[in-house]
């Protein structure tokens, strides 16, 4: 038989027990009416009793600590449903205006999918681009000297048929003895296709992580996104294309009716 620890069973006692001696009480308290006034009709009788005060008064008690907890639990809800919209609407938006996201311009209409660990929900927090996760484009903008329409880093949809470069290879003997990826000089570019997928190489930027660390990352222009260090691994046929989530349209939700 599994123990039961004292915390667990007292807070089963607040939670569920309390209400339910509440309602069975009240329901009592109801049907013993019902038969007080039969009764009435065809003989005096007295209705409270000191059994029944007693009992009024603790299902009293039972009801306003079950009427509290049903404000604290719509109260909570409200809260996180609230936090939930605003973060959505900072998840997956349309951009608004131009917005320069480190050495990229995004332009005014793209469609954003992103996420922010440090978006608590707050409903005055200004949209960003921080997290950046992927991007469709109004129409095709050149990244990384390649013109695309969506992109999902490391990957980016190819607007029509061009070469793409740098390519770059994975050299199992690299540095120290550690493979590692290289330009490839004897294949400079590849021929790739509209619509294709190109899978980039990116390399990771230095950065002070003990100093930055439970910090946001750098956004706008001060982002690490440089589609400039970027290389091409190959072009994938087939793969695309690349879903960005659609923006978020919900509505702020309602207060309770309790609250002011």
């Amino acid at each position: 038989m599994i123990p039961v620890q004292p915390f667990s069973f007292f807070a089963i006692f607040l939670l569920f027990i309390i209400p339910l001696v509440g309602v069975v009480l009240t329901l009592g308290l109801l049907l013993k009416a019902i038969f007080f006034w039969q009764k009435k009709t065809q003989n005096p009788v007295s209705f409270f009793s000191r059994k029944t005060l007693f009992i009024v008064l603790l299902a009293l008690i039972c009801d306003l600590w079950a009427g509290y907890l049903f404000y604290i639990t719509e109260s909570v809800k409200y809260e996180f449903a609230l936090e939930q919209h605003y973060k959505e609407s900072r998840r997956h938006f349309v951009l608004s205006q131009d917005a320069q996201y480190g050495e990229l311009l995004i332009p005014k209409g793209s469609l954003i999918s992103r996420y922010d660990a440090f978006d608590n929900g707050e409903p005055q927090l200004p949209l960003s681009l921080r997290g950046l996760q992927a991007v469709r484009f109004p129409h095709p903008v050149q990244v990384a000297g390649m013109w695309v329409t969506a992109m999902e880093p490391p990957r980016m949809e190819l607007a029509w048929d061009q070469h793409v470069g740098p390519v770059m290879r994975f050299d199992p003997n690299g540095e120290n003895g550690y493979g590692k990826w290289v330009y490839d000089t004897k294949r400079p570019t590849i021929a790739c296709s509209r619509g294709d997928i190109v899978l980039l190489e990116i390399p990771l930027i230095d950065h002070d992580i003990a100093k930055e660390f439970g910090k946001p990352e750098p956004d706008g222009a001060n982002a690490r996104f440089r589609p400039s260090e970027w290389g091409v691994q190959q072009c994938e046929k087939g793969q695309g294309p690349i879903k960005v989530s659609p923006a978020y349209i919900g509505t702020k939700p309602k207060k309770p009716w309790f609250q002011p």
